[in-house]
């Protein structure tokens, strides 16, 4: 409901911008604002669409919902949450958190092999981490960590069915197949360019 509500705000904000943009610009011509109410503003409202929302943060929402996704439906949420209130986990469970926490171990030495070592390939080309591809990719980075993560423990503990369980939701296996067909093409594109 308060997604709704921010919906709501946002279009209404946006409705704003829109008619003050065109209030300015009439009673200011020589001012050097645009109106999205003239033709070179509708042109460049519906123009721009799509680059206006190709920006990293959708690709971050993407990754993190992917990532929660199976995070909650793999079961790794609930052994978590069930593991801080001092409940007692059945052995299955413990195990699984185990190869879990061996899996995000060895993801976690390979990452530091990539930004701490003198050199590291990750970092920028003054040896900085911020900025630098480390950083461009830290979101991504926790997103695939924390999928990985809830994917060992689901299997781990028998709850995917030939790995199925996390993705009930068609939504995300069409994003899931969208991110990997998206990376497919552009390191065929790297590799061949």
């Amino acid at each position: 409901m308060r997604a709704v509500r921010l919906c709501f705000v946002l279009g209404i904000a946006q409705m704003l911008v829109i008619l003050a943009s065109w209030l300015i610009t009439a009673v200011m011509p020589e001012s050097s604002m645009h109106s999205l109410l003239s033709p070179e503003g509708i042109r460049w409202y519906f123009g721009h669409f799509t680059q206006n929302l190709a920006q990293p943060l959708l690709v971050w929402i993407i990754l993190l919902y992917i990532a929660y996704n199976a995070f909650q439906r793999g079961g790794l949420q609930h052994a978590l949450s069930s593991l801080v209130r001092g409940e007692r986990l059945m052995l299955r469970q413990r195990s699984a958190l185990w190869l879990v926490l061996i899996v995000v171990g060895a993801m976690l030495v390979v990452l530091l092999m990539l930004i701490a070592v003198p050199a590291p390939i990750l970092a920028s080309v003054t040896g900085e981490l911020f900025p630098s591809s480390f950083s461009s990719a830290f979101i991504p980075i926790v997103a695939f960590i924390i999928f990985i993560a809830s994917i060992t423990y689901a299997i781990a503990t028998g709850l995917v069915q030939k790995y199925r369980q996390p993705y009930q939701n068609r939504f995300t296996i069409w994003l899931l197949v969208y991110v990997l067909g998206v990376q497919l093409y552009q390191c065929i594109r790297f590799v061949f360019g």
